[in-house]
């Protein structure tokens, strides 16, 4: 009997463990050049209990035979009191066909430098984190992985966390994509179709492509403790006689007087146009892609199942008053919850 309410009391103990809510960070990325968070974007930060921001300062993209910052963000706003912020990099692949040495740790010098300016109003402690993104190929890797390793060496980056963003398929094909040298990757889990192919599909997320990238416990398996990243935008593509022409935005695809529904996802022009300066022809076709609520929860569930031990980060793409004006607070709490 003594046993018997022993086993009973570990069932107990087990079950209640499995209940306990696990922890997690919310965060949302800021993308736009100029950092001036409207005050309906500040309100919903602190709503949703968001802890992190994570900012592109600049992009690294290569013109002629320099590796050139642009895009340099403008902050015109202080940074919430309540949030951590992440500096983020954009790095072009094309900077990496360059394999010597000296060319990488030039990159990594003159990168650690300017984000060593933009942040030096920052009190230090309020930046735990930087994080570098590059969608590296075979080709690049190498290169990439030695800036990498030499920017860690940088005056601005000691004793911070370096972070690296991680493309779906480089989660799923790792032995061929390799595993770069930081300390925690973050998961895009968007952009996870061929936006450029026709046909009634949504390439910003499905959860049926995302499984098929990380099924088979990949994100349980991946060598760095794994954040992610969900979209929150939404874009219209455009197709002329079966052929990619064109990404815009804010069609009224509902407008029947325009457009026939013609997919789950597409829509038939069915009279000469023009809106927001696209002249649209009968017979062109135009994919609205979005990320809808329903879907980010269905991607959430997935992913929660194969979360790593310890506290990721779950950061939404991206801050922005037209983004947020399209999603009710409630249904981006319940998508932070589901990791939870």
């Amino acid at each position: 009997m003594a046993k018997l309410r022993y086993i009973w009391m570990a069932l107990f103990i087990t079950m209640l463990a499995c209940q306990q809510p696990r922890e997690t960070h919310r965060a949302f990325y800021h993308w736009k050049q100029r950092f001036d968070p409207s005050p309906g974007e500040n309100t919903a930060l602190q709503k949703l209990g968001v802890t992190r921001l994570y900012v592109k300062c600049f992009d690294v993209d290569q013109q002629g035979d320099k590796a050139v910052p642009v895009a340099i963000s403008d902050f015109r706003a202080p940074f919430p009191d309540s949030a951590l912020l992440i500096p983020v990099v954009f790095i072009m692949n094309e900077v990496w066909q360059r394999k010597d040495s000296a060319w990488t740790h030039d990159v990594a010098r003159r990168t650690a430098g300017l984000l060593a300016a933009l942040c030096r109003n920052i009190p230090p402690e309020r930046i735990p984190e930087i994080q570098l993104d590059c969608d590296w190929t075979r080709s690049t890797r190498d290169a990439y992985f030695a800036f990498l390793r030499a920017i860690r060496n940088e005056p601005f980056f000691q004793n911070r966390q370096l972070s690296a963003a991680i493309r779906l398929h480089q989660v799923k094909y790792t032995a061929g994509s390799g595993v770069p040298p930081v300390d925690k990757g973050l998961l895009m889990c968007y952009n996870m179709g061929d936006l450029r192919k026709p046909g009634d599909h949504n390439s910003i997320i499905d959860p049926e492509t995302l499984l098929s990238y990380t099924g088979n416990n990949r994100i349980t398996q991946y060598p760095l403790p794994l954040d992610f990243a969900l979209p929150l935008f939404d874009w219209d593509v455009l197709f002329r006689k079966g052929q990619y022409a064109g990404l815009t935005r804010n069609m009224p695809v509902t407008d029947e007087r325009i457009f026939r529904k013609s997919g789950d996802f597409s829509y038939t022009v069915v009279k000469d146009t023009a809106i927001a300066n696209v002249r649209l022809h009968p017979g062109d076709v135009i994919r609205h892609e979005e990320s809808a609520p329903g879907v980010l929860r269905k991607a959430a569930k997935q992913l929660s199942k194969q979360r790593q031990p310890g506290a990721p980060v779950i950061i939404f793409y991206h801050l922005e008053p037209g983004i947020l004006n399209k999603y009710d607070l409630h249904e981006l709490e319940t998508i932070y919850s589901l990791f939870g």
